[in-house]
């Protein structure tokens, strides 16, 4: 009977540390798994970095997917004394970026962490100058419609962005996905990773995001069907491009991994406002 109570008190022990262990994994990334190399003289590039979690997931075989969108910007932000992954965009117009006017958040500080830089491991992260939303975004409007913004950056000092996507107003038909993998922990913190995808998506019809969201799709917004793809993409979801050009930026993602439609706003609807507010008479 002694012999027996021993055995299931080590099993109960053994049991305890080992969710013990699971727990801490997953919500206590260390500063080594987050800790990147950087060229010197990039002071305060490391803390960002740190704070984010950008680390390694693998042994970086996905590069060749992320050298063909070196224009992919994650947008971070911080409102305390923590940094945090917000949101993806897309640099336009070399000093540009083209993202959800939902990204920004009032009486935050927000930088750029290019996709380019990330992979060729000499990161910078970029301040912006000024954002400008669309006038007709409401925040209280749960229709995703105007989600747009553009930020310039500030380039001063830092290293010439080598390409930009493009843009223009004409409708896009072979639609690809640019997917930066994030990982997120127990306490709902979301990591950047240096795990790269691209997807072919599919044009869903509007009726079957009105009845995902309950929200109308019009000419302004994109209805994507991305049933065939395999992994979860709850904060994973980059923008929409056709060949270099920037067609869609998240405006409203699935609340689980079930559901595999995604709401994208359409970029060349919203192609001359870009314009004009970057003070852009001709393009193209």
């Amino acid at each position: 009977m002694k012999a027996a109570c021993i055995i299931l008190t080590i099993i109960i022990f053994v049991a305890i540390m080992a969710v013990c262990v699971m727990v801490k994994f997953a919500t206590d990334i260390t500063v080594e798994d987050r800790k990147r190399e950087y060229m010197p003289g990039n002071e305060g590039v490391y803390e960002v970095a740190k704070s984010i979690g950008v680390f390694a997931l693998n042994d970086n075989y996905t590069l060749p997917i992320a050298e063909r969108f070196p224009y992919v910007a994650a947008i971070t932000r911080n409102s305390s004394d923590t940094w945090s992954f917000a949101c993806f965009g897309s640099v336009i117009l070399v000093k540009w970026v083209v993202t959800s006017a939902h990204c920004r958040k009032p009486g935050a500080t927000h930088r750029i962490l290019l996709l380019q830089d990330y992979i060729k491991n000499y990161t910078h992260t970029y301040p912006i100058l000024f954002w400008r939303i669309n006038e007709k975004y409401n925040a209280s409007d749960p229709s995703g419609k105007n989600d747009i913004a553009v930020a310039k950056l500030n380039l001063d000092s830092y290293p010439a962005i080598a390409k930009s996507s493009t843009i223009d107003s004409n409708e896009a038909k072979d639609i690809e996905a640019n997917v930066w993998k994030t990982v997120s922990t127990m306490s709902k913190q979301v990591y950047l990773t240096n795990n790269f995808d691209k997807f072919e998506v599919k044009i869903a019809k509007n009726h079957k995001c009105f009845e995902s969201y309950g929200v109308k799709i019009d000419d302004s917004l994109i209805c994507v069907d991305m049933s065939d793809y395999e992994d979860c993409f709850i904060h994973e979801f980059g923008p929409l491009y056709s060949g270099d050009k920037l067609v869609g930026i998240l405006a409203m993602k699935p609340k689980d991994c079930d559901l595999k439609l995604l709401v994208f706003t359409n970029v060349s609807y919203h192609a001359k406002w870009i314009l004009r507010i970057t003070h852009t008479p001709l393009y193209g």
